[in-house]
């Protein structure tokens, strides 16, 4: 009674704003304890929803000198706008609805500077969201930083340089901070990989660069040589580049931090190459524009920190959600030409080739999805941060509020918000993203990028933890006895692995192998085949397991019979203080030959994630977040049809067909036109009642198809007792409209659903 008094309330105040009087007078009387609390809990939140929404601000750079949209800007949109309507079915914040609106600079310092005004200036601003260009952001902080900061405005950017922030407590970022995160490791990887005499190049006016430089001379104890180079209509001057590579030869540095842009640094080593120094490189654009063969390929070793994408691995968390649509088309960003590009004019871009469809996969576009991704997670996080907020609550204290849980309850080491990219939590002093980077590495004479041996986990005590990577892979040879039922399935398969870092299969744990009830044992048979010994038979290093076991998978049986399911092998660290992260060898040169009773197997993959376990001291109620790696081998598989088309489209098919034939039976029979209609919908109930069930707990094709059948066998009879209807026989209009229904418009339903079915089987 309560409940509905309250919804009814509410209805009426939303239809009729002069109850807000007398909400206030309800509102007071529940607060007195006359009146039930939920009716003033009711009324506060109708009238929330009746005050102009929130806004989230959110800051963007587009180009317009790529020779393709990236598809960032339209991954944005698409993925924030999203949250946006998830967040307000969900109730909003304090009730109130929320709006996403972005804001595009152009890669123009004046438009940051006037969207950043703009955005402080909105009496509406909820939370800002963006802006990651560090050069462009100072410029706009300098000239706005005092309504900034007096704003309150939670502002969760995306500047690499902290040192920007740091005099504005509302201001966070989603990048991880020099002085804890980046600097710390590399240092540490410099240290144990026993490099002398580091150096620096970079470029004097890009304040990311000299950031850069500026912490290593800090860090890592003064530099060998430091070269800070000039731009020049945004390009650098060979002579100036070639003389910097001459200081650096002449001191024969042991390695070389280069920092000139990812458009520039191809021109940097390729200098390098020319003088004949080739020391290893640790470098900040994008490592795979290195990757030559042959002759172009850089004859040492090459190193990137990097957050996401991974080489040879997804994202599980958006492979997932590519996979788990009707649709990954859908998914598709990146690809549109754009004409105005300058690279059309002086033939650099190069048209695409039509014959080749885009994928939702290619790296261009999961880029694409990983940025969109980003952005929607922080809507979420806001969202998230402002849950405990009263329904009353005002803009200020909303704001007040967010800024207070961003540093508390998603501080480092207390707790993270798990969006669909990343997890989320931040220092509490620089309040920069927790992320702690791994090491890439572009090993010389291989041409493809690979983790590099030795990686680094942040820990709560702001110490690191060495973790080694592990080069491994599972050739599965064959898997059986699939259950739906009980989300099972065993699987044959060769687990091998790199041993140089002490790697063995004693250290891994198959975090989805089926726990038997009994005994609580994983149903694991291991048997090794090779110790990673030197031998004639086996190559060196590498030891070579082969296993046996059952496995949980969690099936999506929307679209059963015809289906395509995920089943995986989950890798994780059996202790957590032998922490490690999995590299898989290249997709092209994985086995791909696997034999699966009833199924198809369409694509494999190896997926990675990051996990925490969070812990809460019953006595001191101190809360901890220990992250921890897993990777997931992956195999999509298309469930065969051949024996369900056989034992039911096929009678289901006979059955209709047979109930149509019925209907031009002479009228004078007319109970047997009826007996056999009749017969025939039975016989459907009892073909669905022969089926093996399932525990779907969902709706899937299959059922449909049944419903379906049933409706359109339930409709022949009802017209067939209707064009038999004494009072309708004199209708002719009625009686000529039953007739088309029955002769025209069943068949042509059933061969619509039929198309239908046809399309779910081929997708």
């Amino acid at each position: 009674m309560t409940s509905f008094f309250s919804e009814s309330w509410a209805k009426a105040l939303r239809r009729k704003p002069v109850l807000h009087a007398v909400a206030a007078f309800g509102t007071t009387l529940a607060a007195a304890g006359i009146f039930p609390s939920s009716i003033g809990h009711a009324t506060e939140k109708a009238e929330a929803a009746q005050r102009p929404p929130l806004v989230m601000q959110v800051f963007v750079t587009t180009r317009n000198d790529d020779c393709y949209d990236n598809g960032q800007l339209k991954a944005i949109k698409r993925l924030t706008t999203l949250a946006q309507h998830r967040i307000n079915r969900e109730g909003g914040i304090a009730g109130r609805k929320i709006v996403v609106n972005i804001l595009d600079d152009q890669r123009s310092q004046e438009n940051t500077t006037a969207n950043l005004a703009t955005a402080i200036a909105d009496p509406l601003t909820i939370a800002m969201i963006g802006l990651s260009n560090a050069t462009r952001a100072k410029a706009a902080f300098d000239a706005n930083g005092k309504d900034l900061k007096a704003s309150g405005i939670p502002f969760v950017s995306d500047i690499s340089v902290t040192d920007i922030i740091r005099d504005y407590p509302n201001v966070f970022t989603t990048r991880a901070a020099e002085d804890e995160e980046r600097m710390p490791v590399i240092a540490e990887f410099v240290k144990e990989s026993h490099f002398e005499r580091p150096a620096f190049i970079g470029i004097q006016s890009l304040l990311a660069s000299t950031n850069l430089g500026d912490s290593l001379n800090k860090y890592l104890g003064g530099l060998a040589a430091d070269q800070r180079l000039k731009l020049v209509a945004d390009k650098l001057d060979p002579g100036e580049v070639a003389a910097a590579v001459a200081d650096l030869k002449s001191k024969n540095v042991g390695i070389v931090f280069l920092s000139v842009g990812g458009d520039r640094m191809k021109d940097v080593v390729k200098q390098f190459q020319d003088a004949g120094f080739t020391p290893p490189l640790f470098v900040t654009g994008r490592i795979e524009t290195l990757a030559g063969q042959g002759a172009d390929a850089y004859p040492n070793d090459v190193y990137q920190l990097a957050w996401d994408g991974l080489p040879d691995v997804y994202s599980e968390r958006l492979r997932e959600l590519i996979w788990s649509t009707a649709s990954p088309a859908q998914w598709i960003f990146e690809g549109k030409k754009n004409a105005g590009a300058p690279g059309w004019k002086d033939g650099t871009c190069k048209p695409r080739d039509e014959d080749i469809p885009l994928n939702a996969l290619d790296n261009d576009n999961m880029r694409a999805l990983s940025v969109g991704s980003q952005y929607a997670d922080i809507v979420g996080l806001i969202a998230e941060a402002a849950r405990s907020a009263e329904a009353t609550a005002e803009i200020p204290d909303l704001r007040k509020l967010i800024v207070q849980q961003l540093q508390t309850a998603y501080a480092s080491g207390r707790g993270i918000f798990k969006g669909r990219f990343d997890n989320w939590s931040f220092q509490p002093a620089s309040r920069a993203a927790a992320r702690t980077p791994l090491i890439l590495m572009l090993p010389h004479g291989r041409g493809q990028t690979q983790l590099a041996p030795l990686q680094f986990l942040h820990l709560r005590n702001q110490s690191l933890q060495r973790i080694d990577t592990l080069y491994a892979d599972i050739d599965l040879i064959h898997a059986e006895r699939i259950d739906d039922t009980d989300k099972t399935f065993f699987a044959d398969f060769y687990l091998s692995m790199n041993d140089r870092g002490g790697a063995s299969i004693e250290q891994i744990e198959f975090a989805n192998a089926y726990l038997e009830p009994g005994s609580n044992d994983r149903q694991i048979t291991v048997r090794a085949l090779h110790d990673g010994s030197q031998s004639a038979a086996y190559p060196d290093h590498m030891k070579i397991y082969q296993v046996t076991g059952k496995f949980v998978y969690s099936p999506d049986l929307r679209n059963y019979p015809f289906d395509t399911q995920r089943f995986a092998i989950d890798l994780r660290p059996k202790n957590g203080g032998n922490p490690f992260i999995v590299q898989p060898p290249p997709q092209k040169v994985r086995d791909h030959v696997v034999t699966v009773d009833g199924w198809d197997p369409k694509d494999q993959y190896v997926g990675y994630d990051q996990d925490f376990v969070r812990t809460v001291d019953a006595q001191t109620l101190e809360p901890s977040v220990f992250p921890f790696y897993k990777a997931s081998f992956v195999w999509l598989m298309k469930r065969e049809t051949t024996d369900y088309f056989l034992r039911v489209v096929v009678p289901l098919g006979f059955i209709l067909i047979i109930a149509y034939l019925s209907i031009f039976i002479s009228t004078h029979h007319f109970e047997a036109i009826v007996t056999i209609q009749v017969t025939a919908l039975l016989s459907a109930v009892a073909l669905y009642l022969a089926l093996p069930k399932l525990d779907a707990n969902t709706e899937t094709l299959s059922d449909q198809m049944f419903l379906f059948t049933y409706l359109m066998l339930s409709v022949i009879i009802a017209i067939t007792i209707a064009r038999e209807n004494k009072r309708i026989e004199p209708i002719r209009w009625l009686r000529k409209s039953l007739v088309f229904l029955h002769i025209i418009a069943v068949p042509a339903a059933v061969g619509a659903m039929a198309y239908y079915v046809y399309l779910a089987s081929t997708a």
